[in-house]
């Protein structure tokens, strides 16, 4: 068991009305700011609900003392259980009233992008199926689903909401169900042993887990750094953390930095724009 275990493409810039660019990561997020310069990518148009619950100048997916709501696990288990404002699923009331929020579907959703657009680069970096893979906040996004149907089976997701985790085993479906172990977890505190990982994703958890807090978030990369094993790498898009901060949030002793949010290009010519946020990628050097 896993626990156990010790010719290039000329890209055209789709619409802001791609669903790409539908994100609630997309626009200044409080701390991290999509203007900062960082070549940050082009759509910059559409709303992002992610940025403007971390801005002090929007109630959107605020809670009622003006605190970004993605930072807090209830409401994650609100969204995930198809909350609408209210009452949660468990009777306590919602943390965000319906008339102020774009409910997120509970269903599925993917951020920033989907498995088609993440695949080159995840190929390019982690091209051995045979690789230990571990998924930083499942939630409902079926982007997993299709890494796994491309042959990387050996996987372990973890989300922090036992809602998020019930919606991956539906979309992981019986038969998938049975080779992927889904467990409710802390980013912070993880059940793994120590250098149990090849590669780890995370799509937006860590710009989540940023908005919550910088300690959480460096605590929650320093448990990445411990269950990674060397050689191992770490994938992630994001859009919210600020550049120099997330970069530095690897030290440099463990971790070769492979991916620094530029402009970078798969192995077919596809390019990074077509993620609708930035790569970012580690390689493990030492435990």
């Amino acid at each position: 068991a896993f626990l156990s275990l010790p010719p290039a493409r000329l890209h055209l810039l789709p619409p802001p009305s791609s669903p790409l660019y539908d994100s609630p990561f997309a626009e200044p997020c409080g701390k991290g700011m999509m203007g900062t310069p960082h070549n940050p990518p082009v759509h910059t148009t559409t709303i992002s609900m992610m940025a403007a619950a971390a801005s002090k100048s929007s109630s959107i997916h605020q809670d009622e003392d003006g605190n970004c709501v993605f930072g807090k696990k209830e409401y994650w288990d609100q969204m995930y259980g198809g909350g609408r404002g209210g009452e949660t699923a468990s009777g306590k009331r919602a943390i965000v009233k319906a008339a102020d929020r774009k409910q997120l579907p509970s269903d599925a959703y993917s951020w920033y992008c989907g498995w088609d657009e993440l695949e080159p680069f995840w190929r390019m970096i982690v091209p051995d199926r045979t690789s230990r893979i571990l998924i930083a906040g499942i939630g409902n996004d079926p982007t997993p689903v299709g890494m796994f149907d491309a042959g990387w089976t050996t996987m372990l997701a973890y989300d922090y909401s036992q809602g998020g985790v019930d919606r991956a085993r539906e979309l992981f479906g019986a038969d998938r169900g049975n080779s992927v172990e889904l467990i409710t977890a802390d980013a912070r505190n993880l059940p793994l042993e120590t250098a149990s990982v090849d590669s780890t994703l995370d799509k937006g958890t860590l710009d989540a887990i940023y908005i919550t807090g910088e300690d959480i978030f460096l605590d929650s990369v320093k448990e990445m750094g411990r269950v990674t094993a060397a050689g191992g790498y770490v994938v992630s898009i994001s859009r919210v953390i600020e550049r120099n901060f997330l970069l530095g949030a690897f030290d440099e002793q463990l971790w070769v930095n492979v991916h620094d949010g530029s402009l970078a290009f798969a192995t077919d010519g596809e390019a990074t724009i077509d993620l609708g946020a930035e790569l970012f990628s580690w390689k493990r050097t030492a435990i």
